[in-house]
């Protein structure tokens, strides 16, 4: 699945992932753990071992793409051109073909986002890269189309 949109997607971790997320996060220390609904972050989530059981919220899932959903780039300029470049050009603006639009997407976030400010810190947050980039624009000013992360990159912000 790299290098393909993978929003509502849901794939297990890997073997080399779980074994990933066990060797970075096993240690971290937190008072609560808020996790995305779909199966590879709640693995993910329970890589974290200190004492708290995860909090699955909703809001949290990965934005859906649609019928962009597990194409390549190059799958999707194929099939969609003119969407292709509008969202080139208007990358939060365009919304894909029978996806979520970011203004529906980034209320969602601002909802799940309450919820874990409201709650003990510091807490660990375990989504995805678009719903990262949205955490990081609401919480650190940071531009969401701008926004990049690694797998198992951790950021320390709750």
């Amino acid at each position: 699945m790299r290098g393909c949109f993978i929003g509502r997607t849901d794939p297990p971790l890997t073997p080399a992932g779980r074994e990933a997320a066990v060797l970075k996060l096993a240690q971290i220390q937190v008072k609560a753990i808020y996790s995305s609904p779909l199966r590879r972050a709640v693995e993910t989530a329970a890589a974290i071992r200190c004492g708290v059981e995860p909090v699955v919220i909703d809001e949290l899932a990965e934005i859906d793409f649609g019928e962009w959903e597990g194409l390549t780039w190059q799958e999707i300029e194929a099939r969609w051109p003119d969407a292709a470049c509008r969202k080139v050009e208007d990358w939060l603006g365009e919304t894909t073909p029978g996806g979520e639009c970011w203004n529906d997407f980034d209320a969602r976030i601002g909802r799940a986002l309450e919820r874990i400010l409201a709650g003990p810190r510091p807490a660990a947050i375990v989504a995805h890269m678009v719903v990262n980039a949205a955490l990081a624009a609401r919480l650190a000013g940071a531009d969401p189309k701008r926004f990049h992360q690694r797998y198992g990159e951790i950021y320390p912000v709750l």
